[in-house]
């Protein structure tokens, strides 16, 4: 350690090359390190020992690893910080050793380590706070794992560290949004996550505020995948940290809550309420913030309400002294709330007294002593209380049954209490729903509208002996006319059909619960028919007046609602006559939904009755029938004027039943957003198209109008359908015998589910799926509104999300059974029609329906493969079993003894076998995502990469054909094709070959095609979709080249000559697309080439012109070739921002400082190449004149009187309203330049002259 000081420097070099060979010396490595960092070493001489060093860091001691850590940071360059930094990273282990001894040793030991390893992290912190470069090296060395199998643990920590150590915002940002990134694609998993707390919470406790501020971050995150991942930190954090940090956790999620954001709001929630029930001890303390969120009960939702008052209902009765203190204002506030007539304080009142009664008459564990009678009393005096309360309320009344029928789902209270609900519930709902089939009822009856018997599904033999029935329509009609009327106190309840289904959903739960899960004891009610209208009525709707045509939509909502909360009670009942009649009941779900399409469409602003209870009624919004829209101008309140000509039915207006004019927009782009299939997937006519363009070429034909009423729209006003319900599609073909009404038939029926009926079904399942099953690289949008996306999941979300992969897994086989019969009916189809499925063959309704189903299950398949949580320990066994049956379904020699590698690469062929028949492009692109998702899960995820983009070449080589016969196109087919060709491009072994041939194949085909005509190689190139194309081969490009090294002096001659061959190559192609818009001058394409071509010669001038300086010398022509092409491309982007600024078209203006400023540094980095190498003559300046697009002289007076708009084709308009905003633009200062030119004389070897007349 002293040799420093008592060598000559002369010395210092020969000293080192000695010290180098004493590392092989553990005792005296620490000491010749020391030694070496001190000594003035040259250059190469360093580097030979840093090698040696970093070849033995993973046989290191962990006491002695701070030592090496250390001069590995210290005495890197900024030339080779990177390679240094990835090689440290790679070798590190900061894992203390597993073989520990016993007693004070291990303690003295452990203690040794967490010293060592907080030295460790202390060096790697000095190195990224004085060493600019060596925190870049680091945030390079993590972003470059590509594999989430490669993470470890430090790299968690390393980006603690820079976000600690950050001075600027702006490296606080690259760092969060590195840190998002990772999460996003799910390269940082919750196991890493816990991990890396479990290990290093005593290194992290130094850092808790960093810890705390990247939990908030990512919490506040409108992406799915990283607001969870928030919710893991504060989790993992809570756990591992000490009573302070565990105070500021839950006052940051107290925070939350109150910032107004619903997504926030929910998760800060998720949090408080999963800490409450696994820790309940550890939050007892903190009893008393939760307690102060009540004050702001007005700003909640009502699951957010449900959620806060499970958590204090917890901590108030769990036995503990912190809890205590807040009973009683809990039940002060209770009383209160039900006291008070607003509906709004009612239904907070409902939540908190079932919170109440579920932590008070919780089940008791066994042995433990049985609820008192007091605790009894109380439970039954709450209940009844909220009984009296709401009476007359009915839709308070239907949400207190709803969330007692949730408590009693869960078995959750003590036999006692079950057993007094149940028999109460039994009473009330035979008392006011049921009555017995009188022949007279008919014909005596004084309804509105004329009554009749429907949906009968018993023997006509039972009904004449008195069989029992829903009174439904009179009922409907007596509570609207005591809507009419004042509410009289003390008079009997309010019997309301709103509270139908409710009632029933609590009745067959408490039925499962006394009778071990049998619904035999109310069987009757899954086939007895209903008192309704004369079906007859709906044709002639138009006759009826408006009060009528009110009537019958609302009796068949409830109808609706009626047979899906039946669905819901007996789908799960192996029974074959019930699961026969729940075919039924299916079927007649369908057939109300085409009659309840016809009476919408005749009855323009009508408010559905509620359905959902846990929502909030003044955001609910009704979209308004197109027929509607343009037979009324005025909409009612909230509601907009349409433009002339519009004629979407699915459009965001709306009627609102609240007063709040700006919910309802919030509540369509967010349920716009639920899934692919609401584009394109119709089943109700045949005649709504999924795209724009062909909705407009509907125009005018009224009959088609008024059937295109679209269901989904409402779905907040249907009744949830259970996660059991979809054990339906597991069901083959079901027996029934006497189906019919006639006396004398005594032949058996065979049910099966139809298409439709499985399309239903899966819909309904795809928007589960996609709400509870996140995805790891789902994109982020642009609106950061949740509101609305939740309502209508109240039951689904009582699961985790691993159970219900586990239940969706469960049906797998049924998926694959139902995609094989769908594909087959399309191999048919191909057969019959000569290998055509896509045109307007055969029967064009079914071949629609068919489509339909195809795409809905393979999206099912996908969302389900895609699910992040795969990834962790608990869904490895699950993704093993998913995989499986995937692969089972493909005849192999033997799949019970392979690996799961083998299983995937079988799954993932199974999946390749249905590209074939696909009949659409919707269809092909959740193909694609299904074999993403699948090769995502391999360890050798390479091996598909190829048949991933041969199978996406294939796609974009073929012509799609549109349900009328012509070319596919609109925003939806644009929107599938970006991702197709993104995936092609992505999963390509040589993307920029790739570009290559699109940009000088696809392209000039298409510009010498005719107008309507497309590319001969690429079909998929059209005059409409080039946009499409443009964008993706430009913003590729940019990401290309940004993977070709910046060239070094010490790379050999062929790695250089490889590297000017790249650039050479995307050059020509960045001119060939720069030039593009010379031909098509669209905004769309004028914004891409000034965005990409900026980022395109910035990283020319980053990583490009090193390369260059290495070869000038040796490869000068080729110098000189790829400079004048880039000059040429330069100077169409020089073109283009003098276009965009006589056309003030604002959009394009904001690029031109920027491109500009980067123009700018080209001419000097040029010059600076030409000086080094001596060539400075070559260098001249010159005027260049401004020029538009076309090459033709601006002249700035001759445009100062007129002011001419950037003209755009009609082909382009497509694609503009896809064009997305640049993030990159900001306020930078650019450097002023007149009249500077590079440029020479052909004879000198050097580039053509080039001016830039800067005006800005």
């Amino acid at each position: 350690s002293c040799l420093p000081e008592v060598i000559d420097d002369t010395e210092h070099n020969d000293v080192a090359t000695q010290l180098k060979d004493q590392l092989n010396n553990r005792q005296l490595m620490v000491a010749v390190l020391d030694a070496l960092s001190n000594l003035n070493v040259k250059p190469d001489l360093m580097t030979e020992v840093r090698l040696a060093v970093l070849q033995k860091v993973p046989g290191v001691e962990l006491q002695d690893l701070p030592v090496v850590v250390k001069f590995l940071l210290q005495s890197v360059s900024a030339y080779d910080a990177v390679e240094v930094v990835r090689e440290l990273r790679d070798q590190l282990d900061l894992t203390p050793g597993l073989s520990v001894k016993k007693g004070e040793a291990s303690r003295n030991a452990s203690s040794s380590s967490r010293s060592s390893e907080a030295l460790v992290v202390d060096a790697i912190r000095a190195g990224i706070t004085f060493q600019k470069a060596i925190a870049e090296a680091w945030i390079k060395a993590v972003e470059s794992v590509s594999n989430a199998a490669d993470h470890k643990d430090v790299d968690v920590l390393v980006l603690l560290l820079l976000h600690s150590t950050a001075v600027s915002k702006a490296r606080r940002r690259a760092v969060e949004g590195l840190l998002r990134a990772k999460v996003r694609a799910g390269k940082f998993t919750h196991d890493l996550l816990r991990k890396t707390f479990t290990t290093h919470a005593q290194v992290l406790r130094e850092y808790f505020q960093s810890v705390l501020t990247m939990a908030e971050v990512l919490l506040r995150s409108p992406e799915s995948a990283i607001e969870l991942f928030g919710c893991h930190v504060y989790q993992e954090t809570f756990s591992a940290f000490d009573m302070y940090c565990r105070q500021e956790l839950v006052g940051s999620l107290v925070t939350h809550i109150g910032s107004g954001v619903l997504g926030e709001v929910d998760s800060a929630l998720d949090v408080l309420c999963d800490l409450v029930r696994d820790m309940p001890s550890a939050m007892a303390p903190f009893a008393v913030f939760i307690k102060g969120v009540l004050d702001y009960l007005d700003n909640l939702t009502v699951a957010q309400i449900r959620k806060l008052f499970a958590m204090l209902g917890a901590l108030a009765f769990s036995g503990t002294q912190d809890g205590a203190h807040i009973q009683d204002d809990m039940h002060i506030l209770i009383r209160k709330q039900l006291s008070n007539n607003a509906p709004k304080y009612k239904r907070m009142g409902v939540i908190g007294v079932i919170m109440v009664v579920r932590s008070l008459g919780a089940k008791r564990k066994e042995g433990a002593q049985a609820i008192s009678k007091d605790v009894y009393d109380q439970i039954t005096g709450l209940l009844a209380m909220v009984r009296s309360s709401c009476q007359h309320m009915p839709a308070e009344y239907a949400l207190f049954m709803d969330e007692l029928a949730c408590v009693m789902q869960k078995r959750q209270l003590d036999e006692k209490v079950e057993t007094w609900i149940s028999e109460d519930i039994l009473t009330d709902f035979q008392d006011d729903y049921v009555v017995d089939v009188d022949a007279d009822r008919v014909s005596q009856s004084d309804t509105t509208l004329p009554l009749d018997l429907c949906y009968n599904l018993e023997d006509g033999d039972e009904l004449q002996e008195g069989n029992i029935a829903v009174n439904l329509l009179p009922l409907l009609e007596a509570a609207d006319k005591m809507k009419g009327s004042p509410t009289r106190k003390g008079k009997k309840r309010l019997v309301s059909p709103v509270c139908l289904a409710p009632h029933f959903r609590l009745l067959r739960f408490c039925e499962q619960a006394q009778r071990g899960g049998d619904l035999e004891g109310i069987d009757a009610l899954l086939g007895c028919p209903l008192y309704l209208f004369k079906e007859e009525i709906v044709e002639k709707i138009e006759s009826l007046s408006g009060g009528e045509k009110d009537l019958l939509c609302s009796a068949l909502f409830h109808t609706l609602n009626w047979f899906r909360e039946i669905i819901n009670g007996f789908s799960n009942q192996r029974d074959p006559e019930m699961r026969g009649k729940v075919l039924v009941r299916l079927q007649n779900i369908i057939h109300v939904q085409e009659l309840l399409r016809t009476c919408l469409a005749a009855t323009p602003g009508f408010v559905p009755p509620q359905a959902i209870f846990d929502c909030e009624i003044d955001k609910m919004s009704v979209p308004v029938s197109g027929g509607a829209r343009r037979g009324r101008r005025k909409t009612a309140k909230g509601g907009k004027k349409s433009p002339k000509g519009e004629m979407s039915p699915d459009a965001n207006d709306t009627i609102s039943t609240g007063t709040q004019d700006g919910t309802q927009s919030e509540k369509d782009s967010s349920e716009g957003d639920k899934g692919e299939e609401k584009a394109n997937d119709t089943i109700s006519t045949g005649t709504q198209d999924g795209t724009q363009s062909e909705k407009d070429s509907s125009e005018g034909d009224k009959g088609e109008e008024k059937a295109s009423v679209n269901l989904e729209h409402y779905r907040t006003f249907f009744r949830e359908l259970d996660i059991e319900v979809f054990s339906i599609l597991k069901c083959g073909m079901v027996s029934r015998s006497v189906l019919d009404t006639e006396m004398h038939t005594k032949e058996t029926t065979v049910l099966k589910l139809q298409p439709r009926e499985l399309l239903f079904l899966l819909k309904d399942l795809n928007l589960k799926l996609e709400h509870v099953l996140i995805a790891a690289a789902k994109r982020k949008t642009f609106l950061k509104t949740k509101s609305n996306q939740r309502n209508g999941f109240s039951h689904l979300d009582q699961h985790t999300a691993q159970e219900v992969a586990e239940q969706v897994v469960q049906l797998l086989p049924a998926l694959c059974d139902h995609l094989e019969a769908t594909c087959t009916y399309f191999q048919n189809l191909l057969e019959e029609n000569d290998g055509v499925v896509d045109g307007p063959w055969g029967d064009r309704a079914q071949t629609e329906l068919m489509s339909a189903v195809f795409s809905q299950l393979l999206h099912a398949l996908a969302r389900v493969f895609s699910w992040s949580g795969f990834t962790g320990c608990d869904g490895q066994k699950l993704l093993q079993q998913a995989v499986s049956t995937l692969a089972g379904r493909i005849k192999v020699s033997s799949t019970t003894q392979a690996s799961t590698q083998d299983m995937i690469r079988h799954a993932f062929r199974y999946v390749e076998n249905f590209f074939n028949t696909a009949p659409n492009l919707t269809t092909t692109v959740s193909l694609i995502k299904l074999l993403v998702s699948i090769s995502e899960k391999s360890s050798q995820a390479d091996q598909f990469f190829s048949k991933i983009a041969e199978h996406t070449q294939t796609i974009l080589k073929r012509e799609w054909i549109g349900k009328d016969g012509q070319r596919e196109k609109g925003a939806k087919y644009n929107e599938d094709l970006q991702f197709v060709l993104k995936t092609f491009l992505d999963y390509s072994e040589d993307k920029l070959s790739c570009i290559e041939h699109l940009a000088s194949v696809g392209v000039p085909e298409l510009v010498e095609a005719d107008k309507n005509s497309c590319s001969r190689t690429y079909p998929t190139l059209t005059r409409q979709s080039l946009g499409v194309f443009y964008r993706a081969m430009v913003s590729e490009l940019v990401v290309c080249v940004r993977d070709i090294p910046a060239g070094k002096p010490s790379d050999s001659a062929k790695v250089q000559v490889e590297r000017l061959f790249c650039w050479s190559i995307a050059v020509r192609i960045f001119h060939i697309l720069v030039n593009l818009v010379k031909v098509f001058d669209g905004r769309l394409y004028l914004g891409a080439a000034l965005k990409y071509g900026r980022m395109f010669v910035e990283v020319f001038l980053r990583q490009g012109m090193p390369v260059l300086d290495n070869v000038f010398k040796t490869h000068k022509d080729d110098v000189h070739s790829l400079l004048k092409n880039i000059q040429l491309s330069t100077r169409a982007m020089h073109h283009i921002c003098g276009f965009s600024k006589v056309s003030k078209d604002v959009s394009l203006t904001n690029y031109v400082p920027l491109v500009k400023k980067t123009l700018e540094m080209f001419v000097y980095r040029v010059k600076a190449m030409l000086t080094m190498n001596k060539c400075l003559d070559a260098f001249w300046l010159g005027n260049l004149k401004n020029r538009d697009l076309q090459g033709e002289e601006i002249c700035s007076q001759a445009y100062a009187d007129q002011a001419p708009a950037i003209t755009q084709s009609d082909e382009d308009t497509d694609n503009d309203a896809t064009e997305l905003p640049d993030d990159d633009d900001d306020d930078s200062d650019t450097t002023n330049l007149e009249e500077e030119s590079v440029g020479s004389n052909e004879q000198d070897g050097s580039v053509d002259g080039e001016s830039y007349s800067e005006s800005y």
